[in-house]
């Protein structure tokens, strides 16, 4: 007898059929694994995954109602990847009956099939359908049928694919099942963002720091959206395993093509209400998709829908709503709200979340929870949301998720706005803390935080968003200063210094009853502006004093914080001061700090190599950044032209080939005392140190 095993794959009302395969493989020796002990809407056991792996063959009685089971649709799909990474899927698929909608399995009647799956198995000389690699996974139940066949659409699909569906069609339940049912085929795994449609970039770009953090330990906070983007893509291409990303609930009016990660081991898939033709992706129609009716009945099915129905439409745990409804429940919840889940499967839609650590999630679709709120006084519900988000914000370790929630439940009308600010207040604290800069921002802008505001748009070097936010900023003397230096500094950024002087012209020490954080941001900002006015060597003074002092508050060369802006001023200033070796050597300093990091594309240090390109007078190097440059950022950014200039400056020029002159012109240069007998060194060029600029010196013009 052969220990090769066949894997027998069956709908329950199909069991009978089942027998009959299975007793005419064992007739031929030919042992078969099936699962069982499931029911409906069983969830998939680390066991079944394991003697689906072990098989060599598969055989799925492939009925009418087969794929319509949530298990059978994993057990098929897993069946089908394995299969084809490790050749033909006919060679090991088999479907009896009737054909299935992939067309890929080896269609045999159920006369046929003993002789034909020995023969398959023969073939594989024991080599288990698992030996293609497949990760460990372990699905949990879901409420799914139909649009099986719609999914390897989608998995067939080159460009990136849009799933489209007007609201409450189940886009996002599609794309969800999607990422289960072919988790195997990325090694990578499933990474999921939802889209805020307030500011779809600032937190979008929050879910691209976390995983190049979680992924490769790089911090991309600092980076413009585009160069976190395209580097979290570098990273995912160099680490050369396929992911599959999905975007759900993109806006129709948004600009999507920026949201793709642009490397060949990225798959994304988006979701949306209806997709643009300037997008080019593939586009695929939800299928009709009706989950189960299931009423909301009963006080604890009403009270945990209402705390679910003031929170975000992105994923929460079970412990969220057990602390949100335990003030009516004590210490019953836990179990009540187990139970209200379990009967509310459908309504409250369970999530497999990658960002969740493998804790299990749920979502509220907005829909369900707009028709919660119209029925019920959800005012006690967001007050006690605020207060369980506001002490889940505590924890450094915060998700993302429940930070979104915190802004959703902020933005409750009927929340006091002491309450309210105080949520957002902590809210941005720890944003900034990740490194999540611009979904900070927001969430200063929207606290009314236009000060906060304002320094991080500096930071950022957004000029527009800086005035925008100063325009805001009136009241007391210290109120007014703060507005005029940053309005000055926003003004330097556009290049427009007579504006930026006549806001503020005294640009000396800063008032005293600035605090300390604050003086060393302004004195930074002094020294960029001094070296913009030609000041060079009181700009140098006062870097050099401020270096040290930053360098005690954050031993280190890091990316992050002050040295960095510090350390490309100074390099600026002792390049422009004459100390060229000195300048080269710590614009290396400041790009190998950004490099250790993984941030190439971090502008501060992209004007590092620029400084040093300049120092070593590397006209070759100076080209290649500047291409850099321009296919990065554009070709219209200041350091793009800056860098052209530089490799125009350091390019050299062709000699002018000399012209043969007549004998006259000779003996006239000979008469004239200007012909001395020996060869120009260099060619007759119009510049400072040209030959005719040192003639026209000497003996300079009546």
């Amino acid at each position: 007898m052969t220990t090769a095993r066949v894997f027998l794959s069956y709908a329950h009302g199909d069991e009978a059929t089942a027998e009959l395969i299975e007793a005419a493989l064992l007739a031929r020796g030919v042992p078969v694994s099936r699962g069982r002990d499931l029911t409906l809407f069983d969830g998939v056991t680390d066991k079944l995954r394991q003697a689906l792996d072990e098989a060599v063959v598969f055989v799925a009685v492939c009925s009418p109602t087969y794929l319509d089971h949530h298990v059978c649709q994993w057990e098929f799909t897993r069946a089908l990847l394995a299969a084809e990474r490790l050749g033909a899927p006919r060679d090991r698929v088999v479907a009896v009956g009737c054909t299935d909608p992939t067309g890929l399995a080896d269609l045999i009647g159920i006369e046929a099939v003993g002789d034909a799956v020995v023969g398959k198995v023969k073939k594989t000389r024991g080599v288990p359908l698992g030996e293609g690699g497949l990760p460990e996974r372990v699905t949990r139940p879901r409420r799914f049928v139909g649009g099986y066949s719609t999914l390897w659409d989608l998995h067939r699909a080159v460009k990136p694919v849009v799933v489209t569906g007007e609201a409450a069609t189940g886009k996002t339940t599609f794309a969800e099942q999607y990422g289960v049912l072919f988790r195997t085929a990325y090694p990578g795994g499933v990474e999921w963002t939802g889209l805020d449609h307030l500011d779809p970039l600032a937190w979008y770009a929050a879910d691209l720091r976390r995983v190049a953090a979680e992924r490769f330990g790089v911090d991309l906070g600092g980076l413009e959206f585009e160069q976190a983007r395209d580097t979290l893509a570098d990273l995912m291409t160099v680490a050369g395993v396929d992911v599959c990303w999905i975007i759900d609930d993109v806006p129709a009016d948004f600009d999507a093509a920026r949201l793709v990660l642009p490397s060949p081991r990225v798959r994304t898939v988006l979701t949306a209400r209806t997709a643009s033709r300037r997008w080019g992706f593939n586009e695929i129609a939800v299928p009709p998709f009706t989950p189960e009716a299931r009423r909301a009945d009963g006080e604890h099915a009403r009270a945990v829908l209402a705390f679910a129905a003031v929170l975000d439409s992105v994923p929460f745990t079970g412990d969220l709503l057990v602390e949100g409804v335990a003030p009516a429940f004590g210490c019953s919840a836990p179990m009540l709200v187990a139970r209200v889940l379990d009967e509310l499967d459908g309504v409250l839609h369970a999530v497999d979340n990658p960002g969740c650590a493998g804790r299990q999630t749920w979502r509220l679709h907005p829909l369900i929870a707009a028709e919660v709120r119209r029925g019920t006084d959800v005012t006690t519900m967001v007050q006690r949301a605020a207060l369980v988000l506001e002490r889940a914000v505590a924890d450094p370790k915060v998700g993302l998720d429940t930070l979104r929630h915190a802004v959703r439940v902020a933005r409750e009308q009927t929340l006091p706005a002491r309450t309210r600010e105080a949520l957002l207040r902590a809210v941005a604290d720890r944003l900034e803390e990740r490194g999540d800069v611009a979904a900070a921002y927001t969430v200063r802008v929207a606290l009314g935080d236009n000060l906060t505001a304002a320094w991080m748009a500096l930071a950022a070097g957004d000029a527009n968003a800086v005035l925008a936010n100063v325009a805001t900023l009136t009241g007391d003397p210290v109120t007014e200063y703060r507005a005029r230096f940053l309005r000055a500094a926003a003004h330097d950024l556009l290049g427009d210094h007579n504006s930026a002087n006549a806001v503020l012209g005294d640009r000396g020490i800063e008032p005293v009853w600035v605090s300390e954080p604050e003086r060393g941001r302004m004195a930074l900002i002094r020294v960029r502006a001094l070296r913009l006015r030609g000041q060079h060597w009181l700009a140098r003074d006062l870097v050099e004093e401020l270096l040290p002092r930053i360098q005690r508050m954050t031993p280190g060369l890091t990316h992050r914080g002050e040295w960095s802006v510090a350390a490309v001023e100074h390099a600026h200033l002792l390049l422009l001061t004459g100390s060229v070796d000195a300048a080269r050597e710590k614009a290396e300093e400041i790009v190998n700090a950004f490099t250790a990091a993984g941030l190439s594309r971090h502008r501060l240090a992209l004007e590092a190599n620029a400084i040093a390109i300049e120092a070593t007078a590397d006209a070759q190097a100076a080209c290649r950044a500047a291409d850099q440059v321009e296919r990065w950022y554009g070709r219209t950014d200041p350091l793009t032209t800056r860098l052209r200039d530089l490799c125009g400056r350091l390019s050299p020029r062709p000699e002018p080939e000399e012209p043969t002159q007549p004998r006259w012109s000779r003996a006239l240069r000979a008469f004239l005392g200007r012909d001395t007998g020996r060869r120009r060194q260099r060619p007759v060029v119009f510049g400072q140190d040209s030959v005719l600029a040192q003639e026209v010196g000497a003996h300079p013009i009546p």
